[in-house]
């Protein structure tokens, strides 16, 4: 299996629908599908593959390599991001990802919570603001992902009762 073969598979099965480039690269290499192929061998490789999309990435680390590095080791990586083209974005796609978006925001704002500086009630102050806007978001997000459950199950009901009644 070639290693745009795989990245396919992994895109197909992710839990996100689009994915940091680097990222799937070392878990192509830890596969085994991509050993001894460079980052941008592996990104031609990719884009010249008319399966995947390409979307411009972020810099987490705000060009300081440490601290992009710090980031990778969180699981935040930078650079470019892939999306496999055959794989349908669905509402239940983009729910999950809102919520593990904002579920990841919440962590690491109570991370910095953890971490602020003792003697700064600035920071303090604007921390717990965050922190409250970000737990109201959280709180919004998640009735609003229970509704959508509800009325897809009551669909669901719906169209089973239906179907029941045909036979």
């Amino acid at each position: 299996m070639s290693y745009a073969d795989w990245v396919a598979e992994a895109l197909a099965a992710d839990e996100e629908f689009i994915v940091p480039l680097k990222k799937l690269w070392l878990q192509a290499q830890a596969a085994g599908v991509a050993q001894g192929v460079s980052l941008e061998t592996f990104a031609q490789t990719l884009e010249a593959d008319g399966r995947f999309e390409f979307y411009e990435g972020i810099d987490f680390g705000d060009g300081d390599p440490e601290e992009r590095q710090a980031m990778e080791e969180l699981g935040y990586f930078s650079g470019p991001r892939v999306r496999l083209l055959a794989r349908e974005i669905t509402a239940s796609d983009m729910a999950g990802a809102i919520k593990r978006c904002t579920d990841r925001m919440l962590e690491a704002l109570q991370e910095a919570w953890e971490l602020r500086p003792q003697d700064d009630e600035e920071a303090e102050t604007e921390l717990l603001e965050m922190l409250a806007m970000a737990q109201k978001l959280q709180r919004e997000v998640n009735q609003i992902m229970a509704e959508a459950a509800e009325e897809e199950e009551r669909k669901d009901e719906e169209s089973g009762s239906a179907e029941e009644a045909s036979c």
